[in-house]
């Protein structure tokens, strides 16, 4: 090719490029939330035109204390490679998503783009962000259940387009609330002092929900301290502080204790449910006989009004004390200073568990997991109330924060550890399964190779478990690989050649429970209607599924 022949072809495909900029600047909106997407896009999304990430687990980390209880899942490693698996494993089967993703303050070393810190003099920070967190939100809506719900925690530098961008993705009509959640003394200024953090919340189906109810009614820890001859109370919040009051509202009055200490402030009901409440003895001053705490409502197990969960979050943990219970679990540096900072507090969490759902098996994500807060609330409220909960945690180890933070955080409440002060902490219980991402090579998504597909499928092992849930491997040899649970088996079939096909068939066959069985195929639905006379087997076929998942993820 002479050098005009080659001339010619660069502006021929100059000409596509701006030609496909046209049509995308023609159908970008002209309302809402625009922002510079292709300034510099995030390489690790185009990165995964060439790799497909999977999982390996890192089986010396695992935590096994009982096997009849529920697996839950820490994965190390970028968030959108992890979500990228987790399309194909989880797709459809979480409950409740809980993020807690950086602010974008501006301040230095506080987040990463394409490997580089973005601080307050980068002049395209909000549009890093934007792009940064749209992929990774795209990606999670998938992983819903219908029913299902995201909550995330931002503060003053996002919160508005952070809205505007989950209208976009999840759609305004979805839209629950946003919780402000009252954190502590807050930030002071010049003019001013900011008491709250957000915590936006939208449903992937707001008309699927049931209504949601405060948690107080339908849980708790009851007790009965003034021997109320209707039997053990819980005690609910009835007022707000002091200094929180609106002395102009109509339920700002006066109420005296039994010892004649009075509370003056702002209730949450008139003064005239006040009285019947107070002639009723539903309201608790503190033992006698000082009666000096602050009055609260007692609640019943048989009460059955339904209390819609206000927005306003003053009772649910404060930044300090989440530093303070998150250092006297994993310690602190050398020179005294936090291993992780800001972390949120475990309450706030479980508040958002409590008011959704009554149910007690669920599954909760957390890809911005941090310090592991979301696995530890988890964890909590099911030794509370003998749930099956599951969590699902993605971090990545910048700063070694999974290796030395949320792992060593996450044991030691499982198993029990000694306190700063040296006190022995009972443990939780509950059982951990650690994995990281890895990339295979491929020639790009649209077209992998046949070797590629080969080596997908020996490597997808972990992957395939995770997905069915089953994670013992019980055998594996150059034609198959075994996993199972207490419950059911998993089986992948990796070779083209089926001559060693029927001996894995007979082998599964014979056990009673029953079996995923993944076989190899260079197609989809190849091995649909095979072994249908085995009532305990059901044939998937691999690799092609995954591929299509991640060629799916990449289009988005």
């Amino acid at each position: 090719m002479d050098k005009i022949e080659e001339r010619n072809k660069e502006l021929l495909e100059e000409i596509e490029k701006l030609k496909r900029k046209v049509k995308t600047l023609k159908t970008r909106k002209k309302y809402g939330l625009v922002w510079e997407e292709e300034k510099e896009p995030e390489q690790i999304v185009l990165d995964c035109q060439y790799k497909i990430p999977i999982l390996k687990e890192v089986s010396a980390k695992k935590i096994i204390i009982d096997k009849k209880k529920p697996m839950n899942i820490l994965i190390e490693g970028d968030n959108y490679h992890a979500l990228s698996v987790l399309n194909y494993t989880h797709k459809g089967k979480i409950d409740v998503i809980y993020i807690d993703p950086p602010y974008n303050t501006g301040k230095a070393e506080e987040w990463k783009y394409n490997d580089k810190y973005v601080d307050e003099n980068d002049a395209y920070r909000h549009s890093k962000w934007l792009n940064f967190m749209e992929k990774r939100l795209k990606l999670s809506k998938d992983l819903l259940k219908n029913d299902g719900v995201i909550f995330i925690s931002i503060d003053d530098h996002e919160v508005y387009q952070l809205k505007l961008l989950m209208d976009n993705i999840f759609g305004a009509e979805n839209f629950i609330n946003n919780f402000m959640w009252l954190h502590g003394k807050g930030k002071k200024t010049k003019q001013s002092r900011t008491l709250q953090q957000y915590n936006l919340c939208y449903a992937k189906n707001k008309s699927l929900l049931n209504k949601w109810l405060d948690y107080k009614i339908t849980s708790g820890k009851f007790a009965n301290p003034d021997n109320d001859s209707r039997g053990p109370w819980f005690s609910g919040s009835i007022s707000f502080s002091e200094e929180r009051s609106n002395k102009k509202h109509s339920n700002y009055y006066e109420i005296i204790s039994p010892s004649g200490k009075k509370w003056l402030r702002q209730w949450q009901c008139s003064k005239e449910e006040m009285e019947e409440y107070l002639k009723d003895n539903r309201i608790y001053f503190g033992p006698a006989p000082s009666y000096k705490n602050v009055p609260r409502l007692k609640i019943f197990p048989f009460d059955s009004k339904e209390i819609i969960p206000s927005n306003i979050l003053d009772n649910h943990g404060t930044t300090r004390g989440a530093q303070k219970a998150l250092d006297d679990i994993i310690g602190k540096d050398s020179d005294g200073k936090p291993k992780f900072e800001n972390p949120k507090p475990k309450e706030l969490i479980s508040h958002f568990l409590k008011i959704v759902t009554k149910s007690k098996d669920i599954i909760v994500l957390d890809f911005f997991a941090g310090s592991g807060t979301t696995g530890h609330a988890v964890l909590e409220l099911n030794k509370e109330d003998g749930g099956n909960r599951k969590f699902i945690l993605c971090t990545n180890n910048e700063n070694n924060i999974c290796t030395d933070v949320c792992y060593p955080r996450i044991e030691k409440v499982i198993k029990g550890y000694k306190n700063l002060r040296g006190e022995k902490v009972g443990g939780l219980g509950g059982n951990l399964r650690y994995f990281k991402t890895e990339l295979l090579d491929v020639d790009h998504i649209s077209h992998v190779s046949d070797e590629q597909k080969i080596k997908l499928t020996y490597r997808a092992g972990e992957m395939i478990a995770l997905r069915e849930d089953t994670f013992e491997e019980v055998e594996k040899n150059e034609w198959w690989q075994i996993f199972k649970n207490e419950t059911k088996y998993t089986a992948i079939y990796f070779k083209e050649d089926k001559s060693r096909l029927n001996e894995l068939v007979n082998k599964l066959e014979k056990l009673d429970e029953k079996v995923a069985l993944y076989i190899f195929s260079w197609g989809k639905n190849e091995y649909k209607n095979e072994f249908t006379e085995y009532k305990n087997i059901r044939v998937n076929d691999i690799p092609e599924p995954i591929i299509d998942v991640y060629k799916e993820v990449n289009r988005l």
